[in-house]
């Protein structure tokens, strides 16, 4: 079973995440899709994170209608911060079986040399790589390890949606709407 695992704080998830995890299933032919909650990451702040258990209930909102999409929390259990090959270590072991390929930004994978233990990692799955910039090219292509996928460019962060939320605006159309009731019932963000 080919697996597309998707690593993020997603804090919170937007529609920006979920169309390049559905492009990623439909170009690169991934039979699932894996969202893995990080709890923490070596470059961001912990402290401006919502609670982990949160944005996994806001990730699973927002996938829980798409029967290819799932989230995991196998991060929760690990060492943090979170290192992507300690990670794939753990689904390794878990599913001996399956192939296991990361959606990444062609910006991080630019930089994928950086990542603690990335020769380590560059062994073990394989790459599914999409534009982070509009100007950038985003032609489909693949080779024997990676994919490169066209997806939607969107200007949208979780940064300026989390700022959009604080400022009293509504966060509409950019993130799911049962992500978004849970974000409105409970405050978050405010």
């Amino acid at each position: 079973m080919k697996i597309g695992l998707f690593f993020g704080t997603f804090n919170p998830i937007h529609i920006g995440h979920l169309l390049i995890a559905q492009s990623a299933l439909n170009q690169a032919k991934m039979d699932k899709i894996w969202f893995v909650v990080s709890p923490s990451s070596p470059d961001k702040d912990y402290s401006k994170l919502l609670h982990e258990f949160d944005r996994f209930d806001l990730v699973y909102e927002a996938t829980k209608d798409n029967p290819d999409f799932k989230v995991l929390d196998i991060e929760f259990q690990l060492p943090k911060p979170s290192f992507t090959y300690l990670t794939i270590r753990k689904l390794k072991e878990l599913h001996p079986n399956f192939e296991f390929y990361i959606l990444l930004g062609s910006d991080n994978y630019s930089n994928l040399s950086r990542w603690k233990n990335s020769e380590e990692l560059q062994k073990n799955v394989r790459f599914i790589i999409y534009p982070r910039e509009e100007k950038e090219h985003s032609e489909r292509r693949h080779d024997d390890l990676n994919y490169r996928i066209s997806a939607p460019y969107l200007s949208i962060s979780s940064t300026s949606i989390r700022q959009m939320i604080k400022d009293g605006n509504d966060a509409k159309y950019l993130v799911p709407n049962d992500s978004l009731r849970i974000i409105k019932e409970k405050g978050f963000y405010s």
